[in-house]
């Protein structure tokens, strides 16, 4: 068993957020929801991310992670991670322990072009599940997820504990573009025939992930 870093973690990276409104019938299908959420799907934006932390409480490592939408859970509508690869094992075994989020080892190969495009290959067993290539715009705002009128709460479930986490952010977004993307979905969503509304390059973000609220037991389905 590897060493648990607990929380709060602070990390610092860059990355790319494509946001979405996922059809209904997509993400019960192709969502890998899991059991104690099936009924519980509201809808709303959702997101793929991919990410590339290159400071974390246990060290470097790149993210990709699907996020269907909102739930309703206890009374109040929560955003959960339902798919999500790392490139280090600390950061697995991290994830599920400290905040139930369900990762699984990948490897990442990340290609930085002269003409500032970026493709990004993920796989796992010696199969590639995910290419993909983005571009992005030079113009970079601020931005602060504190101040911003979004619920960022997450649910999450590991053991027989439930998992609130209220993770927040700070830095520099400007515009991206999704240029392809090819996606096996026995391993990931493939969202590729869904466009997204709006692909944010994210730059030297720093984001918290704070201690969770547990609650013991688990969730009633």
């Amino acid at each position: 068993m590897k060493n648990i870093t607990a929380p709060p973690w602070n990390l610092v990276g860059n990355g790319f957020i494509l946001l979405f409104k996922f059809p209904r019938d997509f993400v019960l299908s192709n969502g890998f929801i899991p059991p104690f959420l099936e009924k519980h799907y509201q809808g709303g934006f959702g997101a793929v991310m991919l990410v590339d932390y290159h400071q974390s409480d246990v060290g470097p490592y790149h993210e990709l992670l699907f996020i269907p939408g909102l739930f309703d859970y206890g009374g109040s509508k929560r955003y959960s991670i339902t798919k999500i690869y790392v490139s280090t094992i600390e950061s697995v075994v991290n994830g599920q322990e400290n905040w139930g989020l369900p990762k699984e080892l990948a490897n990442f190969i990340v290609d930085s072009r002269p003409d500032g495009s970026q493709n990004i290959t993920i796989g796992r067993d010696g199969q590639t599940f995910l290419a993909a290539t983005f571009k992005s715009n030079a113009i970079k705002i601020p931005i602060n997820s504190r101040i911003m009128p979004l619920n960022l709460s997450l649910v999450q479930q590991q053991h027989d504990k439930t998992m609130i986490t209220r993770p927040h952010a700070t830095g520099w977004v400007g515009l991206g573009k999704l240029v392809s993307i090819a996606i096996d979905d026995r391993y990931f969503p493939d969202f590729k025939a869904i466009k997204p509304l709006s692909v944010i390059r994210a730059h030297e973000f720093k984001m918290v992930f704070p201690v969770p609220q547990i609650q013991a037991g688990k969730a009633v389905v």
